[in-house]
């Protein structure tokens, strides 16, 4: 009995080991193609494109978990900038009164009436000139 079990149960593990979905079953053959999601659109590459694995949209061919993945690249080690012994500075901007601004026409007023831009009426009413 032992005896009998033993190739069953070997067999049943081989058979887990080389699982197939369905959908790889119906696309093994076809030309190679890892489609990804991007900012701006879908774009597809001829090999897995590991890095973006979480935004794998669709596939053509053997399954991307079947490529061995590549080793990730060493560490990047971080350095200050060289010291320097002297600084830029911009001069100090120099306070000034705001330019005089025109009076203008404010056609919505009644009479078409001059103002001051400060919201003052000019005197004269409708005909007063500008200064």
């Amino acid at each position: 009995m032992l005896r009998a079990a033993i190739p069953l149960v070997a067999g049943a593990l081989l058979a887990a080991c080389g699982y197939v979905s369905e959908y790889e079953k119906g696309v093994h053959d076809y030309e190679a193609t890892y489609c990804y999601k991007s900012l701006a659109a879908v774009r597809c590459f001829d090999e897995p494109y590991q890095r973006d694995e979480k935004r794998l949209v669709n596939y053509y061919g053997p399954a991307p978990s079947r490529y061995d993945r590549p080793e990730a690249p060493p560490p990047v080690t971080l350095a200050a900038p060289p010291a320097i012994d002297y600084f830029v500075r911009d001069p100090e901007p120099i306070p000034e009164p705001a330019p005089q601004r025109p009076k203008l026409p404010l056609p919505w007023l009644k009479d078409n009436a001059w103002v001051d831009p400060d919201g003052d009426p000019a005197p004269g009413g409708a005909g007063a000139e500008i200064h």
